[in-house]
């Protein structure tokens, strides 16, 4: 059965989010086949969401199921769009770049691309940062902009610092302290909970905030 996912139109009713912790702000989400369905006329009328980060890729061969119309209804409704790439340390970087690639240059882009690096298999930490790296370069080298690299702070600090400091960082901690960065790095993004609730979205989302000193221009292509 194929099923089409069409962009709807929705009254502005006004977004809301889960505080995962008391006091903090939004800026932004990112999302993927796991939010399902989204009402991308519901979440524009939100004005904490400033830019939007839509998983396109993972590995050498996949391409989420939602990409396609995730990243086009929600630049249609006047947001600002970028893409993510899943990196899996078990296929070869050159394959992971061309999958990347290839579901980009079905859109229009206007964040800078997105690195996604939680996991790191059988690589050794000096592999996994070689790789990654290659990866940022072959991004940069196309795009001519430093891709943003995001991941867990725990899992970043362990195993990407101090070799990918130099890239805009978007880092995950959820708590009301900010993420800390060894060897004086500093994130770009704070993605502060995992748990938001937006307003044409019904699944739990992801949330981020600028840190301090930067903003949407820091991040757009």
């Amino acid at each position: 059965m194929l099923t089409i996912l069409l962009c709807t139109m929705g009254a502005c009713q006004g977004s809301k989010y889960h505080r995962a912790e008391a006091g903090m702000g939004y800026a932004g989400i990112d999302v993927s086949h796991h939010q399902k369905a989204i009402d991308w006329a519901k979440v524009a009328c939100d004005s904490n969401v400033t830019f939007v980060y839509v998983k396109a890729t993972e590995g050498a061969t996949v391409t989420d199921s939602c990409y396609d119309h995730n990243i086009q209804c929600a630049s249609n409704e006047g947001l600002k769009v970028g893409s993510y790439h899943f990196f899996s340390p078990f296929s070869t970087v050159d394959a992971q770049f061309a999958n990347f690639h290839a579901a980009l240059q079905r859109h229009h882009q206007d964040l800078i691309p997105m690195i996604d690096v939680e996991v790191s298999g059988s690589l050794s930490r000096s592999q996994l940062i070689d790789s990654v790296t290659r990866l940022a370069s072959l991004i940069e080298e196309f795009y001519k902009r430093k891709p943003m690299i995001y991941s867990m702070m725990d899992f970043y600090n362990s195993m990407l610092a101090p070799q990918l400091n130099s890239y805009p960082l978007y880092i995950g901690r959820y708590s009301t302290a900010k993420p800390q960065i060894k060897w004086n790095g500093r994130c770009t993004m704070w993605q502060f909970s995992e748990d938001g609730i937006v307003t044409g979205i019904n699944e739990r989302v992801d949330l981020a905030t600028f840190n301090k000193g930067k903003s949407l221009k820091d991040i757009e292509l």
